[in-house]
């Protein structure tokens, strides 16, 4: 089965002409992209590699949360271990998993304390509008943690008006209600509101035969108010509350089962000013994290981790030069982590960043040029300097080469420096420079993305296993010399009649010079086949992935593929009725190695669910 659908996938990547109908290309050249520059450039004058996924392509994939639509993605890896609760690793073009920043409605995800997002699988793909990703470096505009890429989550709707409930359910008890609304409050300010709540029994995410059952519960909030105060002026809020438990095996004592709590909010506030060919917007935020961990018993002994980040961010774009955006801005951040319940507390507690950054983007017709500088001055790692310049040239009105080159850094977290798993407080700042060149086709048969990288990072934050007999998970981190990550990717749209094809294909060797071994659990090959196709009412989808093999502590995990399928239909112009299969051909195969056992994903499972529009 595998053999033949990939002989399918490639039969369809080589004959698209053979086969495809008329597609319209100029979407991409129309969709504004903003997370690349801090500006609205389109998809096509914005030089750095990136995906945009609409609010519509993400209801047609019925995506459950942010992961089921960063994984049909070229160049993402998602790994999650056991429910999307858990713990998740997402590698963009073999980086680790904490060197990709994550913005939620342009605020940063990333914990202060641990540079993760265990929030990020539980934010509802119902709550989604927007998701823009960004392959490759991004550090000169965006500073630290930006050494992959960066993933930028909007809730905020588009739509001027939308009332709307959801009623999901599923395989192991999974249920989600949800609720969202918006619309004017009056003629110049509006507002929006989504609730949703959602929970699962879980399934055995271990090999273990005898192992149980780890699922999860979560409440997850978001609302806002926007008002035009002026012509020129304009006031917004933006609020994200989201409270989980999470079931989990945990590894010391090993094999037993843990429960991880969490209670995390943003809070951002903005001002923005725009006159002619000027634009400023300052944007003051909050974000905290409380997470408790600990044995799933009542009264079991938690520890405590508190994380806090208040940022002020200061943008100004001018576009008075024709063909010509500049940027400049202010970006400052105060963070806090501490262990409030335990003995022996991190060894610091606070640090502070702040920020100057400029950039400047020209369009040259056909050629465009952009470049972008930032200088970080840290509290407790001192100065930084980062740049990042790019160049397009369409060779004729449907071909486009480019080159981006960039550095980036990424500063170690409270727990990568005093954590009790590892922590190492001698690590330094890994620092990376990234080069690719890419060649762009934009066709009425086909769009497509041929895109040659490759990425040297030197103090390479990383795992290094030193197990025990009585502790197979013994280590530390550690500072490898260096690291080297190049690959290609692929990336085909077309069409075949009604139906929608996007192929993807990932080629990467990612290596930890210093000893030539792999790095852990990225697949050298990854091939993906996003099919979807709409009649009327009807709306039908089927991804296909296929993960290739990895290397991970102990061993050499397998290859796999799995097949989801997805369909809706609308009963009413307000009433639509769903139904999806996650691993249609229940395909076996391991997530991670888990000592003992491995991680497993999940068997197939089944969902339903309607949504309501009034």
């Amino acid at each position: 089965m595998k053999k033949t659908i990939l002989a399918t996938a490639i039969v369809a990547l080589y004959a698209p002409s053979l086969f495809a109908q008329e597609v319209d290309s100029t979407n991409v050249d129309e969709t504004m992209v903003i997370t690349a520059n801090r500006f609205e450039p389109t998809q096509t004058s914005a030089l750095a590699s990136i995906s945009v996924v609409e609010r519509d392509q993400i209801e047609k994939l019925q995506a459950d949360s942010a992961f089921d639509v960063l994984k049909t993605l070229p160049g993402v890896e998602v790994r999650s271990q056991g429910t999307k609760a858990g713990a998740s690793s997402i590698f963009i073009r073999g980086a680790n998993s904490n060197q990709t920043l994550i913005l939620l409605d342009g605020v940063r995800l990333n914990t202060a304390a641990s540079s993760r997002y265990s929030t990020l699988g539980l934010i509802p793909a119902f709550a989604i509008e927007r998701i823009e990703v960004i392959r490759g470096p991004r550090a000169a505009v965006y500073g630290a943690d930006a050494i992959g890429g960066v993933i930028s989550i909007t809730t905020k709707p588009q739509e001027s008006s939308v009332h709307e409930v959801t009623l999901n359910g599923g395989s192991n008890n999974y249920h989600q209600e949800g609720w969202r609304s918006s619309g004017a409050l009056s003629d110049t300010a509006q507002g929006h509101i989504l609730v949703s709540n959602e929970g699962s029994k879980g399934y055995n995410i271990s090999s273990d035969p005898n192992g149980q059952d780890f699922g999860y519960k979560s409440q997850f909030v978001s609302g806002g108010f926007n008002k035009q105060l002026s012509d020129n002026w304009n006031a917004g809020f933006n609020g994200v509350w989201q409270q989980l438990e999470n079931q989990y095996v945990g590894t010391t004592p090993a094999d037993t089962a843990k429960l991880q709590e969490t209670d995390a909010y943003n809070l951002a506030a903005n001002l923005d000013y725009t006159r002619d060919t000027y634009n400023s917007s300052l944007q003051v935020s909050f974000a905290n994290e409380d997470q408790a961990d600990g044995l799933d018993q009542k009264n079991a002994q938690k520890d405590y981790i508190e994380s806090k980040r208040t940022s002020v961010l200061w943008v100004n774009h001018y576009s008075g030069i024709e063909g010509t955006d500049i940027i400049a801005g202010v970006d400052y951040s105060y963070e806090q982590a501490e262990k409030p319940a335990a003995t022996t507390d991190f060894d610091k507690n606070s640090r502070n960043n702040a920020a100057v950054f400029t950039g400047a983007s020209i369009n040259l017709n056909p050629v465009t040029l952009e470049a972008n500088v930032r200088h970080d001055e840290n509290s407790i790692y001192g100065g930084n300097t980062t740049w990042g310049a790019g160049a397009g040239w369409f060779i004729i009105d449907s071909l486009q080469l480019t080159t981006n080159y960039g550095t980036s850094f990424k500063a170690p977290s409270f727990t990568d420096l005093y954590g009790p798993f590892g922590g190492n407080k001698d690590l330094k700042a890994e620092e990376a420079k990234s080069f690719e060149v890419g060649l762009n086709g934009y066709h009425s048969w086909a769009n497509w993305s041929l895109v040659a990288y490759k990425n040297d990072i030197d103090n390479l934050i990383t795992w290094v296993s030193q197990p025990t007999a009585s502790n197979p998970w013994n280590g530390s981190l550690e500072n490898i010399n260096k690291a080297q990550i190049k690959g290609i990717e692929l990336t085909v749209d077309f069409a075949t009649g009604p139906i929608n094809h996007t192929l993807v294909g990932d080629w990467k060797d990612t290596e930890d010079k210093s000893t030539g071994e792999q790095l852990l659990r990225r697949a050298k090959q990854n091939y993906k086949w996003i099919v979807d196709y709409s009649y009327q009412a009807l709306d039908l989808s089927v991804s296909t992935i296929y993960v290739g093999k990895r290397a991970d502590f102990s061993k050499t995990l397998d290859s796999y593929i799995t097949l989801d399928f997805a369909t809706k239909y609308g009963i009413t112009d307000n009433l639509d009725a769903k139904f999806k299969i996650n691993n249609l051909l229940d395909e076996d195969y391991d997530i991670a190695d888990g000592g003992t056992y491995n991680w497993v994903g999940q068997e197939r499972s089944y969902y339903a669910g309607l949504d309501y529009r009034f």
